[in-house]
């Protein structure tokens, strides 16, 4: 697990291991957090050692200022040590005159030649692009000169010197407001590193990693114009000349709080400063085996984890015909619909996480995906409601598939029960019927018929009918009266039947079927106690005599199943 640079405590070391000065990590330590006039939610930095020896600047020989021209200048704006500081430049590429009489710190520029730098990397090259990134630009008070005009002035910069007020001394003018570091004396001494002292040209048998040794800062001596403001090797406060090579470089610089570190101290007590990490590669991309030119297809793909816990989402692209990658999505979700052109040849699809620092994972990619590009059959017409029906009925439709040599496999349903299923030929009229046989079995209400078409590529159509029944009457009788050599007299009939309760029920028989207006006698009774009965009519006016039956019935309002599955009986 990872903590937050803010978590700790003032005084604690930490470090970057990819920044480096003279090839060693460099270690700092808190010297403050949430300090006044600093950028917001960050935390301050101090090495906790020395790192270098070097002038603070170099003899200005062309300066109008005597002193300046023998022991170069003290306002830190101009100041050598500001340009290298902040410097990300190669070897001997640091250096741009500040002013019309700067000088760069060569050896023919520095007190005594000690510890000249011109030649070196600027201080940042060293850093990695990490720390570089998360350098925060501090505004920060420092204290002039007479000949500049004294009192103070502002500058900004992202690595930089304290100010004798910073650290807890009291110089010529206050500058800014005391880190939380710096106590006392003891707090404000600081041991040279084993690098400092091996590269230094300055000999000293006090200057070692065991003692403590002068550091910088960043006020001018107000009274003079070449004498800089430094801590003592006690702690306390002195001065030295800007060309001294001499004094040591500490300097500051500022981080976001939340900025991760590790969650323990390393081997030379240090945190390790965690940078943001990429998320993990999403473990999973789906895509349907089957990819169809003209049609949607839906991509999906597994949940990556992000270890500073700031995943932010996926980045989905597509690319067809093997050309360059598009981006199709980007946001949380782990699905996508996407729509899929007649024509291409092919398709794949790719997907990586990113979080809300910018940092991606590495892509994960389906495989290529051959795109069927086969037109689907269409059926004629348009989904939509018939209307209401009172009794069978035709439905015509045409099948048409534009693709040739195609098996085309039609399959009829009413209400998602299958009526019939065919091969049809493209082009040709084919009709939807609902037989007197159906019609009886489907109750009053909304009913649906449904034609479906496949081809033998997988390319289907569909449409669907609405009709609604409302029937509140039956009335059944024979199409062509039954023969008789005589006049019937009596008979015996059964009706298979649903009829619910409240509806009416009502049988008629007739023994001159084929009068132009027949005799009907109601003989509802006798069928529906299953006994013989009996015909009274003795008369007739057609040629023959003829028995038929005519089955009546009314709903009357009742509800449930009401229908008529059969009639039967003998008659002499």
């Amino acid at each position: 697990m990872a903590k937050a640079l803010s978590s700790l405590a003032v005084g604690t070391l930490v470090k970057d291991t990819g920044t480096l000065y003279n090839g060693k990590p460099i270690v700092w330590k808190i010297a403050d957090k949430g300090h006044a006039g600093y950028p917001a939610n960050s935390v301050t930095l101090i090495t906790e050692r020395i790192i270098s020896l070097k002038c603070f600047d170099a003899i200005e020989s062309g300066n109008s200022d005597s002193n300046r021209r023998s022991y170069g200048n003290n306002r830190w704006i101009y100041s050598n040590i500001r340009r290298w500081l902040n410097s990300q430049a190669a070897a001997g590429k640091w250096y741009a005159a500040q002013h019309s009489a700067d000088a760069p710190p060569s050896n023919a520029n520095v007190w005594s030649n000690y510890n000249e730098y011109d030649g070196e990397a600027g201080f940042l090259a060293g850093f990695s692009a990490s720390f570089v990134a998360a350098l925060l630009t501090t505004t920060h008070t420092v204290g002039k000169a007479s000949v500049d005009g004294g009192g103070t002035e502002t500058c900004t910069d992202k690595i930089f010197f304290a100010s004798s007020t910073e650290v807890g001394l009291t110089g010529d003018v206050v500058c800014g407001s005391k880190l939380a570091l710096f106590t006392d004396d003891a707090s404000r001494r600081a041991k040279p590193t084993a690098e400092c002292v091996s590269k230094s040209e300055y000999t000293n048998s006090s200057f070692n990693t065991n003692s403590f040794w002068y550091y910088w800062l960043c006020d001018a001596y107000a009274s003079f114009s070449y004498l800089v403001r430094s801590v003592h090797s006690s702690g306390a406060l002195d001065w030295h000349y800007a060309c001294g090579g001499g004094r040591g470089v500490r300097p500051l610089c500022n981080l976001l709080s939340s900025i991760l570190v590790s969650d323990s101290p390393d081997s030379d007590g240090a945190y390790t400063i965690i940078w943001n990490r990429a998320p993990s590669t999403p473990p999973s991309l789906t895509v349907p085996t089957t990819v169809r030119g003209g049609q949607t297809l839906t991509v999906t793909w597994g949940t990556s984890t992000d270890a500073d816990g700031n995943l932010s989402g996926y980045i989905l692209e597509r690319q067809n015909n093997g050309g360059a990658w598009k981006q199709l999505y980007k946001g949380i979700n782990k699905t996508y619909t996407d729509t899929i052109t007649q024509g291409w040849e092919s398709v794949a699809y790719r997907v990586k996480a990113y979080d809300s620092a910018g940092a991606e994972s590495a892509y994960s990619t389906s495989p290529t995906r051959t795109v069927i590009n086969n037109t689907p059959p269409t059926i004629s017409g348009n989904n939509g409601d018939l209307g209401t029906k009172t009794g069978a009925f035709n439905q015509a439709y045409t099948v048409t598939d534009p693709d040739s040599g195609q098996t085309l496999t039609v399959t009829e349903k009413i209400d998602n029960t299958v009526k019939r299923t065919y091969t049809a030929t493209s082009g040709q009229n084919y009709s939807f019927s609902v037989t007197a046989a159906e019609w009886v079995k489907l109750a009053n209400g909304s009913h649906t018929l449904t034609i479906a078409a496949a081809d033998n590529v997988g390319g289907t159509a569909t449409r669907t009918f609405t009709f609604t029944k409302n029937e509140t009457e039956i009335e059944m009788t024979l199409a062509t009266p039954l023969s008789s050599d005589d006049a019937v007299t009596k008979a015996i009939m059964s009706v298979t039947r649903q009829i619910p309760t409240g509806a009416t029920f009502t049988v008629e028989v007739c023994n001159n079927a084929f009068d132009a207006s027949p005799t009907w006698e109601d003989v509802t009774q006798a069928v529906t106690s299953g006994n013989k009965f009996f015909l009274s009519n003795t008369t007739k006016t057609a040629a023959k005599w003829g028995f038929n039956l005519r089955i009546k019935v009314k709903r009357n309002g009742a509800t449930g199943d009401c229908y008529i599955v059969s009639a039967g009986g003998n008659f002499e």
